[in-house]
């Protein structure tokens, strides 16, 4: 069996659309165990300049498996991962961009290579970002960009080789639209994801 992080951005718990878009998912991946995270639960804050410090100390002294760095360790051991979140403002939710900064660790997550380029040493194959949105995106037009996906692009690459795939349904809010067969379509998308998941 492979380990499946599952992130859990869904602010709105039960009554999430973006949570049962990745639920769809996670329950057809072949040969999978999944380890939820619930970031809601975790009340992430920003760093601040006691955390900075406190991480910059522990790395100086290599200390990676304190427990400052468990969401880390977490992410980087996971053979794949599958972040569900909202899109928001055009990006993510502050919590998740909260989980974000506890996972580049220079030294534990990535380190830079003789030619000053990051390198990810996490070993994630896949990398899914899972989202609903109410409006739609457009990336021709900056009002309408989608930032989310982009932005965790990056942090994937950063982090590790992964395949890097988005899983979303849009446009649910826009009046007229048929928000239940939107979804249906996405939960499709979801299971033929699903079932190339390790390929």
């Amino acid at each position: 069996m492979k380990k499946v992080l599952f992130v859990n951005g869904c602010i709105r718990g039960a009554d999430s659309r973006t949570l049962r878009l990745a639920q769809r998912l996670l329950r057809q991946i072949p040969d999978a165990e999944i380890e939820m995270l619930t970031l809601p639960a975790l009340h992430l804050t920003p760093y601040d300049v006691k955390d900075i410090i406190e991480r910059d100390e522990l790395s100086a002294a290599e200390a990676y498996d304190a427990p400052f760095f468990a969401l880390a360790n977490q992410f980087r051991t996971a053979d794949a991962v599958v972040l569900a979140c909202p899109f928001w403002d055009l990006g993510v939710p502050s919590m998740v961009r909260c989980y974000l900064e506890r996972l580049c660790v220079t030294g534990l997550t990535f380190h830079y290579g003789s030619d000053n380029y990051p390198v990810g040493d996490c070993l994630p194959q896949h990398f899914v970002y899972v989202t609903t949105r109410g409006g739609i995106v457009d990336n021709a037009d900056p009002v309408l960009t989608d930032h989310a996906s982009a932005y965790l692009r990056s942090i994937c690459k950063l982090l590790s080789q992964a395949r890097f795939d988005t899983l979303a349904a849009e446009g649910l809010d826009i009046i007229g639209n048929d928000t239940e067969a939107l979804l249906r379509a996405a939960e499709a998308q979801a299971d033929e994801l699903a079932a190339q998941f390790w390929n």
